[in-house]
């Protein structure tokens, strides 16, 4: 994925941790998939995503026009839906924190609204 490439690229890359609605057992089984080495936080309750204020799409943000072009270049890249863990309407949100305060966001519009994985360094560079 985006975050995998972008740490290749720049071994200076911010760590990432990822959140995801499901159990413990469950992390590995998307997450291997995806990257080697990766950090994550399981959130089965949600509590996380609800501190942040994540927001839930309605039925145009999961399949409307943009998020099936985006499910399509996922697919085209070899990447599909699995079995569904969590919420399957929590729209996509990256938050970069630095010093114990949000420092950038991306809060998605839409199922297969992406990050600039670029803007995140600079935005801790800046916030330092």
């Amino acid at each position: 994925g985006e975050f995998a490439d972008a740490g290749a690229a720049d071994p200076d890359y911010p760590r990432v941790v990822f959140v995801y609605q499901g159990s413990v057992e469950q992390g590995p089984m998307f997450f291997d998939r995806l990257v080697d080495d990766v950090e994550a936080v399981a959130d089965p309750d949600g509590e996380l995503f609800a501190a942040f204020g994540i927001g839930r799409g309605g039925f145009w943000e999961m399949f409307g026009l943009r998020a099936w072009r985006s499910g399509a270049r996922a697919v085209a890249k070899g990447y599909f839906v699995n079995r569904r863990i969590g919420d399957p309407w929590t729209l996509p949100t990256v938050l970069a924190v630095h010093d114990g305060r949000i420092v950038w966001e991306h809060r998605g519009d839409h199922a297969g609204d992406h990050p600039d994985v670029a803007a995140i360094p600079r935005a801790i560079d800046e916030a330092t």
